[in-house]
């Protein structure tokens, strides 16, 4: 009966993980979705809006420890808790990300360097795709779908390279021509981060399946 019990919570544990995740892919959905359409108010309501996301990683923390402290889960169950942890901890990044796109979309002027927008859109639509397959692949403990989504993101890399390589050639003739150019810059730069987290998602799902971190990481940055 106890054990039964224990089920239904990890049960629960783990939609409640999935939920997180689905936020977070939504917010992005919503951000890119305003950036890419220049509609400012939208990505202004959506600045403060990850704040829902960080209330969530507290929660999920919290019972987390709770599960970890008095339930004493063993082997398959405590890699998979463990990888829950450090899922939603990565999570709660992306949605800071996220939120950071938002306060670009608001601050930017989309008149400065246009071709450059709908590339950075298609960069964090491949993120946002990431983020559904990882979230799969976690909660089917699919090591398969995991490496192969984690692949992806020498995708997001390789873009992120492409535009800069072009960003730092621009001549700006105003400060806000500069200004401009830097918000592109730190923006690519974000969408790296945010392929990188990702990548650290699948690395933990694999944890769940084999007991061993493996570093899937590895070959994008050889490229570097």
């Amino acid at each position: 009966m106890h054990q039964t019990h224990f089920e239904e919570k990890l049960s629960a544990y783990y939609q409640n993980i999935m939920y997180m995740g689905t936020m977070v892919e939504q917010y992005l959905v919503d951000v890119i979705d305003a950036y890419g359409a220049a509609d400012v108010e939208r990505a202004r309501a959506l600045v403060g809006a990850d704040a829902e996301i960080d209330a969530k990683q507290a929660a999920l923390e919290q019972e987390s420890v709770m599960l970890l402290l008095l339930q004493a889960p063993v082997a398959g169950d405590l890699r998979k808790i463990v990888t829950s942890i450090k899922i939603v901890a990565n999570l709660e990044r992306i949605g800071d990300y996220a939120a950071h796109l938002a306060k670009f979309a608001v601050k930017g002027d989309r008149s400065l360097f246009p071709q450059f927008v709908p590339r950075i859109a298609d960069m964090a639509k491949r993120a946002s795709r990431m983020i559904r397959d990882s979230l799969t692949a976690y909660i089917n403990d699919d090591e398969k779908l995991a490496q192969e989504t984690a692949k992806l993101d020498e995708e997001i890399d390789a873009a992120k390279k492409s535009i800069i390589n072009e960003l730092i050639v621009l001549q700006p003739k105003n400060e806000a021509e500069m200004r401009q150019i830097y918000r592109y810059l730190s923006i690519c730069k974000d969408l790296e981060r945010l392929g990188d987290h990702i990548t650290t998602i699948c690395e933990w799902v694999i944890f769940t399946v084999r007991g061993e971190i493996v570093d899937l990481g590895r070959a994008s940055r050889s490229g570097d």
